[in-house]
């Protein structure tokens, strides 16, 4: 049984999309896919343009378009997820650069010596073991291997003298070995500064390469640099800005000789901050601040006239309901005397009458009944 074959880039002509393809340029064109870009070598026609400028190049470059676009469609292309995917060829023609090439850096002592040596350097890990605590750590930086404050004993040799400190001979090793690559380092960069300029160097740097001595020398005399002029405002303007930042500013520091009085005035307003004893600036200050949203706030003020009005209306309102609710609280009681009226009160009443203590219970007990009831109470009261 045949195997199948893999499937591979499928052609698609324009006619299967529904493209129709418009009038494309007549004559040869350079056309390069890679970058796609189509040139015409053939000379312009200054008769037509001439006439009709606009419309003579919108046309040339409409033909040049189409003719671009019918060869990007002819590329093999394949389904991808919104559309198709055409892989352009290589390009051929060469652009130019947008910057210019960049310098080389140049080596410095140790790597001319290493390639001069044929000296390879080998990545090292940043791991390393540490003796002393028996354990891996880092190479470099914090808790590092084989840090010497991480030793606590050292070792006397033969060669020690007697009193010497041996902590200190190592802090002092130390920072011999600092010394000498710090200046090792500066070589390196005055040397790189020497055959690809200035520009090598790092930003804190390059002020000091324009000293007098480490430029090109011109004019009479010996020590003139290119810039000089430059140089003499730079220290003049770092100068100015040492003397200022004291505490007063410079106001009690020792003039330079030559300095002039307006020199060292601080280049902004200075601030000033308000006594903290003195109450009589600070009632008129908040005093001014209360004024000021005041007046922006005008709109906003209370009218206590019209307060006033309210608060009285909303009184009277209230006195008002609570002598309606009296009144309506008066009906009612005079509606359930007119009942007990009616029922037979009389009898009851001599009842109550007839014990003192009767009548004063029920004085007591039905306060809102002052009418008979009360006076039933008075006369049982007479009658003891």
């Amino acid at each position: 049984m045949a195997e199948p074959e893999t499937a591979g880039p499928v052609k698609v002509t324009l006619q299967q999309l529904g493209i129709s393809t418009g009038n494309e340029h007549e004559g040869s064109l350079d056309i390069d896919l890679g970058n796609l870009c189509a040139f015409d070598p053939a000379p312009i026609d200054t008769a037509r343009l001439t006439v009709d400028p606009d419309g003579t190049c919108a046309e040339i470059a409409r033909g040049i378009t189409q003719a671009l676009v019918t060869k990007l469609f002819n590329l093999p292309a394949e389904p991808i997820m919104g559309g198709r995917l055409a892989k352009l060829p290589t390009p051929v023609t060469q652009l130019p650069r947008a910057l210019p090439v960049p310098k080389a850096k140049p080596l410095t002592r140790w790597q001319q010596f290493a390639a001069k040596k044929g000296i390879v350097k080998r990545k090292r890990s940043k791991l390393l073991y540490d003796e002393t605590t028996g354990e891996w750590r880092r190479r470099h930086g914090y808790k590092r291997a084989n840090d010497d404050n991480d030793i606590p004993i050292i070792e006397a040799k033969a060669t020690d003298k007697p009193g010497e400190d041996p902590f200190a001979a190592l802090a002092a090793e130390k920072r011999e070995r600092v010394k000498t690559n710090r200046a090792a380092q500066l070589a390196n960069l005055k040397q790189a500064a020497k055959k690809a300029g200035p520009g090598v160097l790092p930003a804190s740097l390059r002020l000091a390469a324009t000293l007098p001595g480490e430029g090109v020398k011109v004019g009479k005399g010996v020590g003139k640099s290119l810039r000089r002029k430059e140089l003499k405002d730079d220290i003049k303007t770092a100068s100015r800005l040492a003397g200022i930042s004291t505490a007063s500013i410079g106001k009690f520091d020792k003039r330079l000789a030559g300095e002039k009085p307006g020199e060292r005035a601080p280049l902004g307003k200075r601030r000033n901050f308000m006594s903290v004893t003195d109450t009589k600036a600070e009632r008129s200050k908040t005093g001014s601040i209360a004024e000021k949203l005041l007046k922006e706030r005008s709109d906003d003020i209370l009218d206590i006239r019209k307060a006033m009005t309210r608060m009285e209306s909303e009184a009277r309102e209230e006195r008002h309901q609570a002598k309606r609710k009296r009144e309506e609280e008066s009906d009612v009681r005079g509606g359930a005397k007119k009942a007990r009226k009616a029922g037979g009160g009389g009898g009851r009443r001599g009842i109550k009458g007839g014990k003192g203590t009767a009548g004063k219970a029920s004085s007591k007990g039905a306060k809102g009944f002052k009418g008979a009831a009360g006076k039933a109470g008075k006369a049982g009261k007479g009658r003891r």
